[in-house]
């Protein structure tokens, strides 16, 4: 294996394609799998310490809470630290967190561990997405960026099918499945120390918060990059509150465990397929920003059928379908559209990236729990607020600039 690819040759290099397939299994197994998998096991675990859907929502929402900062300056700190060190370290430390949340014993327990996770579990895309800026031409980023968020898709899809019907049972429950799941982060976090070749040096001054600061006051000075953070604060707004939130409401309506379980599988099965072929297409078009808008589109016309649909399973299927089919290709694409921003250097992507991470997470942490005080008045309203945050998305996109403030 050649440990010394120069940055000039990794857009030619064959290994590039071994990069691709980690990034492709750490988006499976770090981020996507435990992500479904929390909120398929949400009716176990409320059973358990005694939770409302209220609390529920926080739980599910303070999980970004700490990302609001940690994505801000992460960013920055993987521009200098390097996407090597910065990959095993967060794996490591998401694995520690995550399964520290199996611990729980109660509301409190459980809401300061999920505190923790979220420190450092928001991070991550973020170092996923620049290695691949690093590592593919962009005439094929928009493929690497949908591959990539296909591990995702299948994380999210087989996390919400499998967690609480399969892994529960044969680990003892909720708390083996999160400690399971933190265990394999860590392992990952072992193949990024082998699997990733050594980096150059930083030659830029080392971090501090001036530096740090002085870097976001840059970026930020891209109106193109307010478009697509504000797009990103709606799509994650929406996928958030629907992903934490479905299989409890189905449950609540009258559906049996498993079938509630399978809405999800649906609305990350439609991702899966259509994340490939669309994030491929965006590189052939030349226009990310025109798919983006589809997409989001999309996903808050779905969102928005389930207030209408209520327990019709064919009706909740063809929701899902609608809002799902996007989801992926969407987050390919924004993430590939902020690392192409007209002007802004490669050595300040990280710093660009935090600063979109920032809204994301602002808005993980708030629309969720927002929408699910809205179940007090029926419980289907929650899918109009959730809906609306689509909506918001589109807007974002449709008036974007590629000038300088």
């Amino acid at each position: 294996m050649n440990r010394s690819i120069a940055p000039e040759d990794r857009y030619t290099s064959s290994y590039r394609w071994v990069i691709l397939a980690v990034t492709t299994f750490t988006g499976f197994i770090v981020m996507g799998f435990p992500t479904t998998g929390l909120s398929a096991l949400f009716s176990e675990i409320a059973e358990s310490v005694n939770l409302d859907l209220i609390q529920i929502g926080i739980v599910w929402g303070v999980g970004t809470v700490m990302g609001i900062v940690t994505t801000l300056l992460g960013g920055p700190l993987i521009d200098y630290f390097g996407t090597r060190h910065s990959l095993v370290f967060l794996c490591v430390t998401i694995g520690l967190t995550g399964a520290l949340r199996g611990i729980s014993f109660d509301f409190g327990t459980l809401f300061v561990t999920s505190f923790l996770f979220g420190m450092v579990h928001p991070v991550l895309p973020m170092n996923l997405i620049k290695l691949n800026r690093q590592w593919f031409a962009p005439s094929q980023l928009g493929l690497a960026s949908g591959i990539m968020s296909a591990g995702f898709a299948t994380g999210l899809m087989l996390g919400s099918r499998f967690s609480a019907t399969v892994l529960s049972p044969m680990l003892g429950g909720w708390r083996g499945v999160l400690i399971f799941l933190g265990v394999m982060s860590v392992v990952m976090g072992v193949v990024w120390l082998i699997v990733h070749p050594p980096m150059e040096k930083p030659t830029n001054k080392r971090p501090d918060i001036g530096t740090i600061l002085s870097n976001l006051k840059f970026v930020a000075r891209y109106r193109e990059l307010w478009g697509f953070a504000l797009a990103i604060f709606g799509v994650l707004g929406l996928m958030r509150g629907v992903v934490g939130y479905v299989p409890t409401y189905l449950r609540e309506i009258g559906w049996t465990p498993v079938d509630a379980d399978s809405a999800l599988t649906i609305f990350f099965f439609a991702s899966l397929i259509g994340v490939v072929p669309v994030s491929y297409i965006s590189d052939r078009i030349g226009n990310r920003r025109i798919v983006m808008i589809v997409a989001s589109t999309s996903m808050s016309i779905g969102v928005g059928l389930m207030f209408f649909v209520g327990s019709s399973f064919w009706g909740v299927v063809l929701a899902m379908v609608i809002a799902g089919f996007f989801f992926d290709s969407f987050m390919a694409m924004n993430g590939a559209s902020v690392s192409e921003i007209d002007g802004l250097d490669i050595a300040l992507v990280g710093s660009a990236l935090g600063f979109a991470g920032m809204l994301q997470n602002v808005s993980a942490t708030i629309v969720p729990p927002l929408g699910n005080t809205l179940s007090t008045i029926g419980l289907n309203f929650p899918f109009l607020l959730w809906s609306a945050s689509g909506v918001l998305a589109v807007l974002a996109l449709v008036f974007i600039r590629k000038r300088k403030a």
